[in-house]
Parts: C-alpha cells; structure tokens; sequence
C-alpha cells in the first residue's frame, strides 16, 4: 500500500494537468462568424471578435451595408459603439453600468445540455439550451476547450464555462439571425484595432439625443 499512494498521487497530478491543458483562456486571437438571415444557405454577413489583453473589438458587417463596431477597453470599462455606414461620424460611449442594463435581460440564465456534439470550426462543441427570467429560451453550441476572457464576452451566455461557437439571436420584425464560427485563431493582434478613427467624435447617449 505505501508504494500505491505515491502513484495514485502522481496520477492525480497528471489528470488534474490535463485538465488545466485542454482549458484555455481565448485571452488574444480572433473568431469570425458567418451569419445566416431567416434560415438562408448563404451567408448574409460576417462577425468579427478580436481580444487583446482584455480589449475586445466586435464587428457585424453585412451584405446589405449595415456596419456596426464595438469596442470594449478593459482600462476605463467602456464601450464604443460605431454604425459605419452613417454619414454622421459620431461614436457612443456607454459605462459599464449602461451596458449592463441594456443586457439586463440575459441576467441569471439558465443552461441545459441538448446531449449534442458536432465539429465546429475544428473545436468540439456540445449543444445546450439557455433560459432567460423572461421565459425566452435559446439553443447553442460551444467549446470547453476555451474559455472567454471576461464575463461580458459574448453578453447573451453570462457564466457560460466555454465559447460559443454558434448561436441563434432573435431581432425585430421576426427576423433571426444565425452566427456560425468559421475560424478560431489565436493570432497576435495589433493594439492598433481598438483605436477608434480620428474623424469620430466621442459623444454620450444624451449628447447624441441632443445630435438627432
């Protein structure tokens, strides 16, 4: 029994490694999105999230013209928000706290697995289903492999212990829009991206209300 202990002990050690391995922080790198409209077989668009050091840049550009850019700074905790295709070269700076009531709806979601695994991306990804307080529900994919590097990564799976890697998201006028991971690269990423323009001006909700 003595000489079972010390390689019963080696092997916790060895699992308990593996398992620190296979989890990793998607702290820099990019993952690109295609984007599905109503069910359509071709992509109507891309999404774009882009992580350094805690920043995080989101870009949703579609066929149509739509584009629209977030940024998130971890040093300050604010978010900028950019439609590209205005005219007016204005972007909206929120606090954190706007932020959060704006997605205060996704607040104590409710996650149950579908007992579903597909490929995605080259990632395993188990299906699950997310529950609102509201009642409204979601089905997804995600990997284990990787985890967000913050809490307001993706701000429909708030505690999700993985990356979504597709997803399903309900807008206006019974229209939804499918996202589907296409590439998950941890490339190096240039500080440069979360610099807003030099031609947009920073202004807050109130001043852009008093703008319109």
């Amino acid at each position: 029994m003595k000489t079972v202990l010390p390689i019963t002990t080696s092997l916790l050690f060895i699992f308990c490694g593996l398992t620190s391995f296979a989890q990793k922080i998607f702290s820099e790198g990019v993952i690109k999105y295609d984007v599905y409209i109503n069910n359509e077989e071709k992509p109507g668009g891309v999404y774009v999230i882009s992580v350094k050091g805690g920043n995080i840049k989101r870009e949703l550009a579609m066929n149509n013209g739509f584009n629209n850019i977030t940024i998130y700074t971890v040093k300050n905790g604010k978010t900028l928000s950019i439609n590209m295709a205005e005219q007016n070269k204005f972007a909206l700076e929120m606090t954190q706290e706007e932020v959060n009531e704006k997605n205060q709806k996704f607040a104590n979601a409710k996650f149950n697995s579908l007992n579903q695994q597909k490929t995605i991306a080259g990632y395993n990804c188990t299906g699950s289903k997310v529950t609102y307080a509201n009642k409204e529900e979601a089905e997804f994919y995600y990997t284990t492999d990787l985890l967000p590097p913050a809490d307001n990564f993706i701000s429909m799976f708030p505690g999700l212990k993985g990356l979504p890697l597709q997803y399903v998201v309900k807008s206006g006028n019974n229209m939804t829009m499918r996202f589907v991971a296409n590439l998950v690269d941890n490339m190096i990423i240039d500080s440069k991206i979360f610099i807003i323009p030099a031609e947009y001006k920073i202004v807050t909700k109130a001043e852009l209300e008093k703008l319109k």
